[in-house]
């Protein structure tokens, strides 16, 4: 019989550099090592099944994440780098088939969690019916972006608050039973659909409005591209009037590195600095019911 989780997770991991992070900006292998440190300090509370891909990595990397968690709770993936659209098919599939645990996450490998919060996301997926899917990640354009400025619902949860949104990266929260209805639009991005353009689907935000596409064509070139997108890539899913729901914390629990793009009112450059020092490790040793 297989050991109950509470979470599986499955982590893409690249050996190089993307984009610009705010820390490590030329060295991923300290990058990733403190978002790993980060996420276990986050998640101390739980028991986790991961499956790290490490796609194309040096054999450092197996060696980092063997000292960083318990052996008995992972499996690593190593494949020849297949990039970015094949490893997240590989998420898809590995998530779906597990038998570990009923939440699932799909982890990349440049985010930063705060200590001990990651909980709260495990508790809002599983014990409130009416969200679908959670993101760690407050996005900064999440107050200034059109694709975003649509109602939002708003709720306090697990001891935290929380707001609905359209959209988010590949770094987000289900349970196994949402993965399985949803894994064919999900799969649509490995295809060539765009994360964006698929989420719009997924939480059925603007993709049934014609007005929007004409506002969008005048007003605003880049989301009107992500509805081309959408219906490029996904347009038989818009019949399905299913609507899932998204939630994104407030403040963030984790968050994407990119420089400018780092969620608001949290000094993550701080937070990376003291987890690396350390100064967090007591926490490994609390234990907070979930």
């Amino acid at each position: 019989m297989n050991k109950k989780y509470d979470v599986a997770v499955a982590w893409r991991i690249y050996p190089k550099v993307s984009k610009q992070p705010i820390i490590c900006s030329e060295d991923k292998f300290e990058l990733v090592s403190v978002c790993l440190k980060s996420f276990k300090l986050s998640t101390s509370n739980l028991k986790i099944k991961y499956f790290f891909i490490l796609d194309g990595c040096p054999s450092e990397y197996v060696e980092l994440i063997n000292a960083t968690f318990d052996k008995e709770d992972v499996d690593i993936i190593e494949t020849n780098a297949i990039g970015n659209l094949a490893t997240f098919k590989l998420q898809i599939d590995l998530l779906s088939k597990q038998q570990y645990a009923d939440v699932v996450y799909f982890a990349e490998d440049d985010y930063l969690y705060v200590p001990n919060e990651f909980h709260k996301m495990v508790s809002l997926v599983r014990d409130n019916k009416q969200v679908d899917f959670a993101s760690c990640y407050l996005h900064t354009d999440t107050f200034t972006h059109p694709i975003h400025q649509h109602k939002k619902h708003h709720i306090d949860f697990a001891g935290h608050q929380w707001m609905s949104d359209s959209s988010t990266c590949l770094t987000f929260m289900t349970t196994k039973n949402t993965l399985l209805r949803t894994k064919d639009l999900l799969l649509t991005y490995s295809k060539g659909n765009n994360d964006c353009a698929l989420w719009l689907v997924m939480t059925k935000t603007f993709i049934y409005n014609p007005l929007k596409y004409i506002q969008f064509y005048f007003t605003h070139k880049e989301s009107y591209r992500i509805l081309k997108v959408a219906i490029k890539r996904s347009f038989k899913y818009f019949f399905n009037r299913r609507k899932y729901t998204l939630y994104v914390p407030i403040p963030a629990i984790g968050t994407h590195l990119e420089k400018d793009l780092t969620s608001p009112d949290i000094d993550w450059k701080s937070l990376a600095e003291k987890i690396n020092k350390g100064e967090f490790n007591h926490i490994l040793q609390s234990k907070v019911s979930v």
